[in-house]
């Protein structure tokens, strides 16, 4: 059954790429060239304010100066520097330039831009990065319109548009998922700001409407249980109503609905960090200056839970857990899924101890693949596998997933406890991994069990644990090779150890921070299963 499921795999992958390249070939016809552009003369019929995009150029920190731009070399950036190359021509860049910046050299860039990319390029044209394209371009209208000349006006109006027409004629390809969100922003921006283009505004919403069924959970989580995702959805969504609100339509109920649920989940996993916690594909993004940006909007979102959408939350002070007790999404979701379920995060005075490595979003198909791997998170992997599949052929979206067999929590004064188990290893070697963590606040103490429990099945394969540690913090092992010691920059210390076991420290890669690789290290419990049930007892204690 299994070999008849990778030959269609297989079969569907070949007729896909076919199609593609037919799809390709089309766009690029003067057929639907003529069929997109439209050479009516465009006015504006809102401007929105630049201030509402001000969330998607927080990480831009430093001012661009136009003129570090070379008219000549500026668009030979190679397609294969994936996220250099989206930065690049999805022009978000505009919020950041340089106050001292002139209009007409922005309008010199753009021109510059519009004559080499004017037909459909299968690299600029993508949806996405066209998209983000159309919102800066309108959305700093200060720089792109104002005092421009006709010709000019009537240049990028028209390519505005025959972008726009594009990417209505083909964003159903697009699976419901953040791509699709911000396109559907795009489109809904389009419709708002032009005169008789309410098509795309009608479009935008019935298809975001879709998209609240179909990408989120009842409680506002995007389906891939991904929090970088999560708080991606949330600034469109806000992005969305606030241009809705300021060209003064109407606000759809499922809108204000999506954006309060959303918002609430966002606060869960984010209130208590300044930096986003590392599961399902997410990177270690700040949240200071979003939290500033909804307080600027007055958005006030709060949420007491200390359990959401396959995620346990337990705090005391300034010491923060946080476990993945999760099931595995659906398919068409998990392209950055990480099979990381029973993984968890400790952080103290706002810096993380234990952490899982992070995420590779750069082509590099061994980087990606590794950072799928459970190895790469903080839980237990047996035989040197992944506790899900992933197929190797189809983006490595995932092939087999797993299923929580049982969870327990337990919230009490003085302490709280979470004990949940996943067959992920069921199928393959016959063991259900359980972990059950204590967290003794008084003591400032997790005391942790991680069990393999045995089918009928006696296989006798290796297992591991490891417990990935922040790349800042720094560990040095006793000599009873029982125990580890832990220094934090913050000046606190903590001790790992565990009474059964010998553990060692093994160097490691973390992926956390985007576009770098930076060195780390593990901890790690190793062993063979002897056809038995095994047991594993850790704890970490806060000791300075």
């Amino acid at each position: 059954m299994k070999k008849i499921k990778s030959i269609s795999k297989y079969f569907f992958n070949t007729y896909h790429f076919f199609l593609l390249k037919l799809k390709n070939s089309y766009f690029k016809s003067n057929l639907y060239n003529r069929k997109i552009s439209d050479s009516s003369d465009f006015k504006f019929n809102y401007k929105p304010s630049l201030y509402i995009i001000n969330s998607l150029a927080l990480s831009n920190k430093n001012k661009i100066k136009i003129e570090s731009f070379s008219l000549n070399s500026v668009w030979q950036l190679s397609s294969k520097k994936k996220l250099e190359f989206e930065n690049l021509h999805n022009f978000l860049w505009l919020s950041s330039l340089d106050l001292k910046t002139t209009k007409s050299s922005v309008q010199s860039i753009i021109e510059n831009w519009i004559d080499i990319n004017y037909n459909f390029n299968e690299e600029t044209w993508k949806l996405i990065i066209l998209s983000k394209r159309i919102i800066a371009w309108i959305s700093n209208s200060n720089l792109t319109l104002d005092e421009s000349n006709p010709k000019y006006k009537k240049k990028i109006f028209s390519n505005i548009i025959k972008q726009a027409n594009h990417l209505y004629k083909n964003i159903n390809s697009l699976e419901d998922g953040e791509n699709k969100l911000i396109c559907l922003s795009s489109l809904i921006l389009v419709g708002l700001t032009f005169k008789n283009q309410n098509k795309y505004f009608e479009l935008g919403l019935a298809s975001l409407q879709k998209l609240k069924k179909n990408y989120f959970y009842n409680s506002g989580f995007p389906k891939s249980r991904n929090p970088e995702e999560l708080m991606l959805s949330l600034k469109y969504l806000i992005l969305i109503k606030e241009w809705i609100k300021e060209s003064q339509n109407l606000i759809p109920d499922y809108l204000e609905e999506l954006i309060y649920k959303c918002g609430n989940s966002y606060n869960f996993i984010s209130k208590d960090y300044s930096k986003l916690p590392l599961f399902n594909g997410s990177s270690e993004l700040k949240n200071e200056e979003f939290q500033k940006y909804l307080k600027q909007l007055n958005y006030n979102f709060t949420d007491t839970s200390k359990e959401k959408c396959g995620f346990v939350l337990f705090k005391n002070r300034k010491i923060i857990f946080i476990m993945d007790v999760g099931e595995s999404p659906e398919f068409k979701f998990s392209e950055k899924y990480q099979s990381g379920c029973l993984s968890f995060e400790i952080t103290s005075n706002d810096e993380k101890i234990i952490c899982n490595s992070g995420f590779d979003k750069n082509n590099d198909y061994k980087l990606k693949l590794l950072s799928k791997a459970t190895a790469a998170q903080s839980t237990l992997y047996l035989n040197d596998n992944s506790s899900c599949t992933f197929n190797k052929k189809y983006n490595l979206q995932l092939y087999d997933g797993l299923k929580i067999i049982d969870k327990k929590i337990i919230f009490e004064k003085d302490f709280e406890v979470i004990t949940a188990s996943h067959d992920g290893y069921k199928k393959r070697f016959d063991y259900i991994h359980q972990r059950s963590v204590k967290f003794i606040k008084k003591d400032k103490i997790f005391v942790g069990t991680d069990s393999l429990i045995k089918g009928e099945k006696n296989y006798n394969i290796p297992f591991a644990i490891r417990f990935h540690m922040n790349p800042n913090i720094k560990i040095i092992k006793t000599q009873g090779s029982h125990s580890v010691l832990i220094s934090l920059n913050n000046g606190e210390g903590w001790k790992f150890k565990t009474e059964n076991r010998e553990l060692s420290i093994e160097k490691g890669i973390y992926l956390g921070t985007k576009n770098r690789i930076i060195n780390n290290e593990n901890i790690l419990i190793s062993g063979m299963t002897n056809g038995e049930n095994q047991t594993i007892g850790w704890s970490l204690e806060k000791i300075s």
